[in-house]
């Protein structure tokens, strides 16, 4: 599974490199689920940007732990960056060296008409740093700690259950159609969902309300469990 965030991670640096250089951007103050019009720079855009509340939600809680795109130093970039990832600072820093700080997923970006993973722009709680990455180089910042383990172990066991290639579990989009493998879904969800319940404070709040999102998306039904807009699945892995 490791592997498959990897290459994931990959393309879609290689996909936003790619496309940034020449698409015009449109920005839409709401959430793809607003069904707000959006306004553009040009007409048909094929570069979109949007809210995300599902994930803005949480506040500070996760770390970037990759290098697929660059994090600016320093607080003005911030205002330029939000709703232009076509924006380039003079001062980056390695994610290695700010290991630490927490970020807060503010927006999504997705190309129109064109397969690929979204971007999303995080920022600082100082907004000193700031950056646009796939979500294979987000995770919640706690995702490590001993606590956390008995959540992330019934997860894992449900994301090792996909398999990157089609086989008749499943169909196309998808959705899967074997009743043993819905069964051993449920049943490691309901240990996850147990051992939240054993979590204090904000980790129990997150870890519940992100097992909570993961249901009501039909996460457990469908192998297409990392483009979910949830933190908590993006750190398994």
């Amino acid at each position: 599974m490791k592997s498959r965030k990897i290459l994931t991670t990959l393309f879609a640096a290689a996909s936003v490199a790619t496309l940034l250089g020449t698409a015009p951007v449109a920005v839409n103050a709401a959430s793809s689920n607003s069904g707000s019009a959006t306004t553009s720079t040009k007409k048909s855009p094929k570069l979109v940007i949007q809210n995300t509340p599902k994930l803005s939600k949480w506040g500070y809680v996760v770390n970037v732990n990759s290098s697929a795109q660059p994090i600016y130093v320093g607080k003005s970039n911030y205002a330029k960056l939000v709703n232009n990832p076509l924006f380039k600072g003079t001062r980056t820093v390695s994610p290695k060296k700010i290991k630490n700080v927490r970020f807060k997923v503010e927006k999504v970006m997705y190309f129109k008409g064109v397969s690929g993973s979204p971007e999303y722009f995080v920022t600082s709680k100082d907004h000193k740093y700031n950056c646009w990455t796939p979500n294979a180089g987000l995770q919640y910042y706690a995702i490590n700690s001993k606590s956390f383990q008995n959540v992330i172990k019934p997860l894992k066991k449900i994301e090792g259950r996909s398999p990157i290639r089609p086989n008749g579990k499943f169909t196309s989009k998808g959705t899967i159609t074997d009743r043993k493998w819905l069964a051993k879904n449920e049943h490691d969800y309901a240990l996850a969902v147990k051992a939240a319940k054993k979590l204090k404070g904000n980790q129990r709040k997150f870890a519940l309300g992100s097992l909570k999102q993961m249901k009501q998306d039909g996460v457990l039904r469908n192998v297409m469990m990392e483009k979910k807009d949830n933190i908590l699945l993006w750190s398994v892995n």
